[in-house]
């Protein structure tokens, strides 16, 4: 039985309503190579000249074999890291290790699974409009990968990040329960263009979504995407001289983001309910 979503909502959504964020970091090989750069802009032609549906894309022997790289030091460290919910996300979606798998796959399976959806996306989104999209379980993803020299750390979303960091936790129901309480907030505070408040959920999202830590059976555990699909970052957030701080909304209210850098500062939560309840609470205050 095909268990797979009608793509037809998302044709009342532009492919991209605003320019992409620059997350051009200095000395990051990625935004300097001119063919790399090309080759990201191909891909991301494909996926806007399909939209709403999923393209099929082709990827290069360098490209499969920087995502196998990858993909076998992330999976050591995922296996003694990760929270429960995401080793049980990545076992269902059983992605392969060897080559690069099509987005369009890896959506059927979670859309099986929990309804959540992948779409496609050229690059970093302005947050209320990816952050709203969540309210609909959908997940927009990059295809491309980051650059071949320097595959431990990147400062835009990759395909790697998106699969091997995002698409586990999408097979968890508490998760996709806080990432649909997410969307709804943000949506609330674009309707209501309290953009103090879109901040704020920006920051939230940030911190819990993309590099959130839990306490569970009393060990340090990772959930977010950002450290789970990235062996930098992974790194940094066990490593005890690294600052982990209690998850309050009060203490993210204070910082920013920078996402050309690693992260300086991670979050602990008690639980999931504990930040679906949070969630929650800022969606009150559109």
């Amino acid at each position: 039985m095909d268990l797979r979503r009608d793509r037809d909502f998302l044709r009342d959504f532009p492919f991209a309503r605003e320019a992409y964020g620059s997350i051009v970091q200095t000395n990051y090989p990625g935004a300097h190579d001119a063919a790399y750069r090309k080759r990201l802009d191909t891909l991301n032609g494909l996926s806007e000249a399909a939209w709403p549906m999923i393209p099929t894309y082709e990827y290069t022997e360098k490209e499969n074999t920087t995502w196998r790289l990858v993909s076998e030091v992330l999976l050591l460290l995922q296996d003694h890291y990760s929270c429960k919910g995401f080793l049980e996300g990545r076992d269902k979606l059983n992605l392969p290790i060897d080559h690069i798998p099509q987005l369009s796959e890896v959506s059927k399976t979670m859309e099986a699974d929990t309804g959540f959806m992948l779409a496609p996306v050229g690059g970093l989104l302005d947050k209320g409009e990816f952050l709203s999209m969540l309210r609909h379980k959908v997940m927009r993803c990059t295809p491309y990968i980051r650059h071949h020299s320097y595959p431990f750390f990147t400062p835009e979303p990759d395909i790697i990040h998106e699969l091997r960091g995002h698409a586990p936790m999408f097979l968890y129901p508490e998760f996709v329960e806080l990432s649909v309480e997410i969307g709804k907030a943000a949506h609330a505070a674009v309707e209501a263009k309290n953009e103090e408040l879109l901040d704020a959920i920006g920051l939230f999202y940030w911190y819990t979504v993309e590099y959130g830590l839990l306490r569970e059976d009393g060990e340090l555990k990772i959930f977010g995407a950002g450290n789970n699909g990235g062996i930098q970052d992974l790194l940094r957030s066990i490593d005890p001289t690294v600052e982990k701080r209690p998850f309050s909304i009060d203490a993210i209210r204070q910082l920013s983001i920078d996402y050309d850098a690693p992260q300086e500062i991670f979050f602990v939560a008690e639980s999931f309910e504990q930040i679906a309840e949070m969630a929650r609470e800022l969606g009150e205050l559109a």
